[in-house]
Order: C-alpha cells, then structure tokens, then sequence
C-alpha cells in the first residue's frame, strides 16, 4: 500500500486579470498551494483533499474559450532563493478538465490531481509546477491568470527547514557578552573611540563547542528594555562597533571596540542615553538574546 503521509498549507489568493477591455474580464479562484511531506508515489486530488477546486470566472461580456496549461516555471516564475526548484515533468500535474467555454458570468470548475511517482531519488526535493489559465478566443488580445504549486517530496518545506536549522544552532549556543559600559561626561560633535578614552571594551566569550560568527549591532530600543531616567537616542547609529563581525572559535574570547560619535546639538548635551549592543548569527541574521548595555552621559 503506498503512503499517504503528508501535510499542506494553503495560501488563498484571488488573482483577477485587468481587463484589456471593458468586456474582457477573466478570474481564476485557486490558491498557491503548498505541500509539505509529500510521499513518493501518491495520487493527490486536491479538491478531495484540501477543499481546493480550480474555479475559472468569465467576466466578459461575451463568450470565451479558455484553456488551463500546466507548465515549468521558467527563470521569471521561480525564486531559487526560496528554496524551490522546476519538478523534473509537468505531466505530474493534470488539471480536469482543461478547457471550457463559458459563457458572460459562467463559471467552470476543475480538478487539480498531483501524481509523484515513487522514486526514492525524489526525497528530500522541493519543486514547483505553475497553472496557467488563458483565454482562447480569436480577434481579441488574450488574458492570463497564473498560480502555482509547490510541494516537497518526503520532507518539511524550505521554510520550515530553514526555521529547524535556526532552532538547532541557536540550541547549541553559550555566549556572554560583558560588561554593561557606564560612560561619563562624553563629548558631543566629535567621534570618540571608547577603549581609547576609557580603557573600556565589550568582551565575547564563545563557550560552546562550535564556532560561530556573530555580528554586533548597535540596535533600538524595546519598550521591556528602557530603564528610567534614561533615554533612547533618536539614532542608534551613533553607537559602532569595530570590527561588527567576529569570528569566535569554541572556548575564545573576542574584544569588540566600541565608538561613539553623538552629533552636537542643544538636546544632546547634558543627557543620559542607553544604547543596546545586541548580537546576531551573522550568517542568518537571527537576534540573539545576547546583549550589553552602554550607559552614556554627555557633557
């Protein structure tokens, strides 16, 4: 008996072509499908399965004949960055029927069958095969609604990997990030190099057993991190770090020198900000709840 292990999710758009004329109107009422742990070798109807009909609405004032192809995305239809690529065969797709002709305000309905076949060498892939619906009628320009749907053979989608990879590296992380600054009677107008003024710096310890790359980012402000009596700066920019990515081997530490260069002005002076030193896996861009605090008071 062949499995029929899988999981979707469905993501409801309603696509309406612009009407070349004011009595040229087509709609298709589909969904860009998404389905996740798809087994080698299942038949899918997915009418039957998801509630997910192919409605085609003719909203012209005249009668057209329309026709659904299946087709593989070319290089304007897919996004290699999200992680999908063309399936290997179009024809795993059959839209029944295909092809209608619907008179002013009809409506055609169709089902959308996805076969696989059961090819173990399939595991693991994302793929992709787009619906495009066209009208057929002659002596007018034609009109085209275009969807997808994309599925992954035997495995979660790229999005839910990507998000269980994050998980897991963020698991495995021990970093500290020390001390919290306090800096006092900073001088506004001009760029001020910390270590060099203060003998202060932020330290960051790796005490994990992978090497990481962490990026340090001056960042703004959430409301459960003000403190009273201090302020936010309107830029956190004023804040950098030097260098803003550091390479940590496991049970290293790392100095990150800090800067500031707050610009003069009447409400600069005689303040008291906080700035948040925040951390990020530099290859994810994923927040960490690493941070340190730097206390300035200007002059």
């Amino acid at each position: 008996m062949k499995s029929r292990r899988w999981s979707g999710i469905v993501l409801w758009a309603a696509v309406v072509a612009v009407p070349v004329a004011a009595k040229m109107s087509l709609a298709v009422r589909f969904p860009d499908v998404v389905l996740e742990n798809v087994a080698p070798g299942l038949v899918l109807n997915l009418r039957q399965a998801k509630g997910v009909p192919y409605v085609v609405i003719n909203n012209s004032d005249t009668a057209v004949d329309i026709q659904v192809d299946v087709e593989l995305p070319g290089p304007q239809r897919i996004n290699p960055k999200e992680g999908y690529e063309p399936a290997p065969d179009a024809g795993w797709i059959r839209v029944v029927p295909n092809r209608f002709r619907l008179g002013p305000g009809e409506v055609g309905t169709a089902e959308v069958i996805l076969s696989v076949p059961n090819d173990p060498a399939l595991q693991g892939r994302h793929l992709q095969i787009n619906l495009h619906a066209r009208t057929l009628t002659t002596g007018q320009l034609a009109l085209a609604v275009n969807h997808y749907v994309r599925f992954s053979v035997g495995a979660m989608g790229p999005t839910a990997l990507a998000k269980e990879r994050d998980r897991v590296a963020l698991g495995r992380l021990d970093l500290d990030m020390t001390p919290s600054l306090r800096l006092d009677k900073v001088p506004v107008g001009r760029p001020i190099n910390i270590k060099d003024m203060y003998g202060a710096a932020v330290k960051i310890a790796n005490k994990g057993n992978e090497a990481v790359r962490l990026k340090l980012v001056s960042a703004k402000l959430q409301n459960s991190l003000r403190e009273p009596g201090w302020d936010e700066p309107k830029d956190p920019g004023w804040l950098t770090v030097r260098p803003d990515t550091l390479k940590l081997k496991p049970n290293r530490i790392a100095e990150a020198r800090l800067s500031l260069n707050i610009p003069d002005a009447p409400d600069n002076r005689g303040r008291k900000f906080l700035f948040l030193l925040t951390g990020e896996l530099a290859d994810l861009g994923i927040p960490l709840q690493y941070t340190t605090r730097v206390y300035v008071t200007t002059e």
